[in-house]
Order: C-alpha cells, then sequence, then structure tokens
C-alpha cells in the first residue's frame, strides 16, 4: 500500500506518504502525512523502506543513529503468532543514484527508474510518457487506494528534499489514525472519517487504538522472511556504508 521511485535520470528518489492497516477483509485505516517518511538518508547513501510499519520503524531509528552500530542491527523479519511480518529496503548511492542493495520485488523501466509497491504499475505507466518520479507518484494515487498524501522526495545530486522536519513515531502514527484518521471500503473506494465509524470493524479499532493491528505500508506482494544469504549481503553492504563515511 505505498509507492516507490528511484528515477536514477533525475537523480531523484519519491514516495507517498500513507500508513494503513487491515481492519478486516473489506476494509482499512488509513493516514496521510503523518510525518513519519518511507525515506532516509546518510552521508553517502539513501534508503526506501515498505513493509511492516514496526520494522521500519527500527530500522528508522537505526539508520539515523550517528554511527551505525552493528552490534544491535534490528530484526528484517518477524513473527506475531502465526504471522510473518517483514521489511523491504533500497539503499541507493547519493552520488550515482546505483543501488546498493534491494531487498522485494519491483519493475523497472531500463536503466531509467524503479518502481515498487501496491501503485508501481500506474507510476511507471505514468513515468514512461511523462519521465517525471513526482508525477509517477501523485498518479499512482488517482488508480491505487493504498497510495496517497504528500509525496516526499529526495533529489540527489542537490541535497533538496521536503522530508519531514518534526519526526513522529510509530506510535504517533497509530495515534494520528486514532483520532485524524479515515475507513475506506476496498470493495467500492468509500472513505469514512474514522470518528464517524460507526460498523462491525468497532472491536478492530479498539485493537487499533491498543496497539494490536500492525501499521504498514505494504508491498502489494506475499510477504516473505528473509534469506540467510540476503542478511549477509545486507550487512556486508551496511559495513562498507560504515567504513566509507569513516573515511569522509
Amino acid at each position: 500500500m505505498t509507492t516507490n521511485v528511484i528515477c536514477r535520470v533525475k537523480q531523484l528518489i519519491t514516495s507517498d506518504s500513507r500508513w494503513s492497516c487491515v481492519l478486516n477483509d473489506t476494509h482499512i485505516a488509513f493516514i496521510d502525512d503523518a510525518c513519519f517518511d518511507k525515506l532516509a538518508t546518510r552521508p553517502a547513501v539513501a534508503i526506501v523502506f515498505a513493509g511492516d510499519g514496526q520494522l521500519i520503524s527500527e530500522w528508522k531509528h537505526w539508520f539515523e543513529m550517528p554511527t551505525l552500530d552493528f552490534l544491535r542491527m534490528p530484526r528484517v523479519h518477524r513473527m506475531e503468532g502465526n504471522k510473518l511480518s517483514a521489511l523491504t529496503v533500497t539503499i541507493v548511492k547519493k552520488d550515482s543514484c546505483k543501488v546498493l542493495f534491494t531487498s522485494g520485488w519491483s519493475l523497472d523501466h531500463g536503466e531509467h527508474a524503479s518502481f515498487s509497491g501496491s501503485g508501481a504499475p500506474f507510476a511507471k505507466d505514468c513515468y514512461v510518457t511523462n519521465g517525471c518520479g513526482r508525477m509517477a507518484v501523485i498518479t499512482a494515487g488517482q488508480s491505487d487506494p493504498f497510495t496517497g498524501g504528500q509525496t516526499k522526495f529526495m533529489e540527489l545530486d542537490t541535497g533538496s528534499n521536503n522530508l519531514s522536519i518534526m519526526k513522529s513515531t510509530l506510535q504517533d502514527v497509530i495515534q494520528a489514525i486514532n483520532e485524524r484518521g479515515f475507513v475506506m471500503d476496498t470493495t467500492n473506494g468509500t472513505v469514512t472519517p474514522i470518528r464517524d465509524w460507526k460498523a462491525d470493524t468497532d472491536n478492530a479499532l479498539r485493537a487499533l487504538a491498543n496497539g494490536e493491528l500492525t501499521v504498514s505500508a505494504p508491498t502489494g506482494h506475499p510477504t516473505r522472511a528473509w534469506s540467510e544469504s540476503e542478511q549477509q549481503e545486507f550487512r556486508k553492504v551496511l559495513e562498507e556504508i560504515a567504513a566509507e563515511e569513516r573515511a569522509l
């Protein structure tokens, strides 16, 4: 339930800002513009996230520390009861827009750009016509009900971005959903303010308020655990990033 774009031509990374939670088979609760960005940055790289909100929260905190602490690396997937949750990460070199590491599924437009998330097909179609990573996310939101809110961006060559200055936590996102979020009927796209929602999902809303439901930016594809080789490759790339930062 997200759309991420990496545009190599313009050295631009973009993402929507919608976070959501499945209430039942036909309804989701969501919030836009909650200041909990799916993009993060370090001196030499930019990072794009999707997937489980709890795991993303742990990794955002880890990535944003002044020095990467390899003794306290977060999880890349987790089990809650019988449910598997995971995250996807793409790490991009700022000076070249080269992808150093990526996990999960994506669509490519040659060497020009790549697209991930539930809105990826719509974003790619738009980009092929317009060549704009920002417009691609906006257009995806018009067709994909799980993409929305302000389009966040980072220009890798200039450093220009609109990332949130006042950063929220995952708990802030959950609180925002409960206070000013919306419920969407995914069968017809009907959206109702959560404060006005009265239905069989009341129990689900209470579970959301109690932090018992997962807030996420789902990829639109089945969740899978990371392989051991993926985790090793991920750590190797992170160690190379840390070494480069020490040399700066």
